[in-house]
C-alpha cells in the first residue's frame, strides 16, 4: 500500500508541477544587465514573418517600479525589421506579480541599430527560426 501511494504521489507530482516561466529562453544580457529572453515553444510562422513573445527582466525597478515586460514581436527577417504588437509590464521579473502596463504600441515597422542588443537577439530568432 505505501508503494503505491509513493508512487501516486510521483506521477501527480510530475503531472501537475509546472515551472511558471520554463519556456522562456535565454539569449542575452545588456550591457545595463537587462536579460532578454524569448518563448521558442510559442514562435508561429506565417509568410516570410515569425511572431514571438519576448521577455526582458530588468536588474532593478525601472522608473515606473517594473521589473519585467513582454512583447509580442512580429518579426520580418528578409529585411530585417520588426514591430511590436503587444507590450506588457509586471511588477515582479520574469513576467510574473502584477501586470501594470497592457497595451498595444503604434503600428510601424523598426529596425535595429548595428551592434546593438535588440539586433543581436533579432539575429538569433531568425537563425533559428528561419
Amino acid at each position: 500500500m505505501k508503494k503505491i501511494t509513493l508512487l501516486l504521489v510521483i506521477i501527480f507530482t510530475f503531472l501537475f508541477s509546472t515551472t511558471s516561466w520554463g519556456e522562456w529562453s535565454f539569449v542575452t544580457k545588456s550591457v545595463s544587465g537587462i536579460k532578454f529572453y524569448y518563448d521558442k515553444d510559442r514562435v508561429r510562422k506565417s509568410g516570410k514573418f515569425i511572431y514571438f513573445w519576448e521577455l526582458k527582466d530588468y536588474i532593478k525597478p525601472n522608473e515606473w517600479g517594473d521589473l519585467s515586460s513582454t512583447l509580442y514581436v512580429q518579426l520580418d527577417c528578409s529585411v530585417f525589421r520588426f514591430k511590436y504588437l503587444k507590450f506588457q509590464t509586471y511588477n515582479k521579473s520574469m513576467g510574473e506579480g502584477k501586470m501594470t502596463t497592457d497595451m498595444t504600441p503604434p503600428d510601424e515597422w523598426s529596425y535595429p541599430k548595428p551592434e546593438s542588443v535588440i539586433e543581436y537577439f533579432l539575429n538569433k530568432v531568425c537563425e533559428e527560426h528561419q
